[in-house]
């Protein structure tokens, strides 16, 4: 059972609506992320840091306690200062009271050893003594009001009380939920499920390590990626799931066709692109020649004639901007009813804004959508065309150039 270290903040257990109790909570994990690699939000106002590699380092779970609630203590205190009032001037005083930090081996008993240490200072609960803390502490710390009331009619008030019961009857009473309350209170099962609001682990086991600062400082490999999927999976717990989203590619032909917003499940590793390419005569990044005859590659769903073929752009416009592209002699460059540019492109000019020479360009890449369709036809060609500074993809449409997208 691992071993763990746990803050409890009574004062920021729940959320108001001006957001005060999370920024408190972010600056209370951030001050212990500076002496712990591993910091694990639990619950708001409560988070827990295995101490196997900091306790060693430091010098024992006495000394990594008390630089822990001294940590913390000064995050809360700065915060009392911050709203303090005539009417409440002795916030500032008692901020250090407002705190338990608590050792023990499981995240129950160590947030009990928190919420007893209130007032006190650090309670330290020996390793593999948990069985004996847990002993004297009431039922509703299950935070199984049916089961604690029934236990109670039957005469049975404590953990230890609970604990001492066969473990086949109580398996026979009260079922698979009730044998293993009956487990954690004997402390062979660390931890009780639902107590946690904040990012299960990734993988059973051993404790997923995630590095904060100091990649390996303890010995443990570097998991950035993991630390970053457990944060979004948090406030995916917070805010439902449906409101973290993130894009996904699709089939279409314009980069804002192909991208869709999707909700949020999990890690991924697709990679991502840089610019066009910038071989001057039309040649493509993929190799296609610029009458867009070579296809433009194929996605979800078969091919997409007319699609603009890889990296995809940084920045999609949400409204296009009109352009202007130009000759080297001034004359409008166009696009042919087969997909040929009219002329070589040399200038360029976006929401009228300065001309900027053209240093290459690519495509164009015709698309003719819904061809049967009288009044929703649509007809246009894309180019990409790169300057000086940046790079940029046009839509030849409605006889003009328009701004779609901007590559890094």
């Amino acid at each position: 059972m691992e071993r763990l270290l746990v803050v409890w903040c009574p004062g920021i257990l729940e959320e108001q609506e001006h957001g005060r109790e999370a920024r408190v909570f972010g600056a209370v994990v951030a001050a212990l992320e500076a002496f712990a690699t591993h910091v694990d939000p639990v619950r708001p106002g409560v988070c827990a840091v295995p101490t196997r590699g900091p306790s060693r380092y430091f010098g024992g779970d006495e000394v990594l306690a008390r630089m822990a609630a001294d940590a913390v203590a000064r995050e809360t205190a700065a915060d009392a200062v911050a709203r303090e009032t005539a009417a409440d001037a002795v916030a500032r005083e008692t901020a250090a009271d407002a705190v338990g930090v608590g050792v023990a081996d499981g995240l129950f008993a160590a947030v009990l050893a928190a919420r007893a240490a209130l007032g006190r200072g650090p309670v330290i609960v020996p390793a593999g003594e948990t069985p004996s803390f847990l002993v004297p502490w009431p039922l509703s710390t299950l935070d199984r009001p049916e089961l604690a009331d029934l236990l109670v009619r039957l005469g049975i008030r404590t953990l230890g009380a609970f604990a001492a019961l066969p473990g086949p009857q109580v398996l026979a009473r009260f079922g698979a939920e009730g044998a293993l309350c009956q487990r954690v209170a004997r402390g062979v099962e660390g931890e009780l499920p639902g107590f946690r609001l904040f990012f299960p682990r990734l993988s059973p086991g051993p404790a997923t390590t995630v590095v904060t600062r100091q990649a390996g400082f303890w010995g443990d490999s570097a998991d950035v990626d993991a630390r970053a999927t457990r944060a979004v999976a948090g406030v995916q717990e917070l805010l439902g799931p449906e409101a973290v989203v993130r894009g996904r590619l699709q089939g279409g032909r314009g980069p804002a066709q192909r991208a869709r917003l999707v909700p949020w499940t999990g890690p991924r590793t697709d990679g991502a692109g840089g610019g066009p390419g910038t071989g001057r005569g039309g040649r493509g990044p993929g190799g296609q020649d610029r009458t867009g005859r070579a296809g433009g590659g194929t996605t979800s769903g078969g091919p997409w004639p007319g699609q603009v073929p890889p990296p995809a752009p940084a920045v999609v416009l949400s409204r296009p901007l009109p352009a202007l592209l130009v000759d080297g002699a001034g004359g409008a460059v166009g696009v042919t009813g087969d997909g040929i540019a009219t002329a070589v492109p040399a200038r360029v000019s976006v929401a009228g804004g300065a001309w900027a020479e053209v240093t290459g360009w690519a495509g164009p890449w015709p698309s003719d959508e819904r061809w049967w369709s009288v009044r929703g036809r649509r007809r246009q060609a894309r180019m990409q065309v790169v300057t000086a500074t940046t790079a940029h993809l046009l839509t030849r449409e409605r006889g003009g150039w328009w701004l779609e997208a901007t590559y890094d």
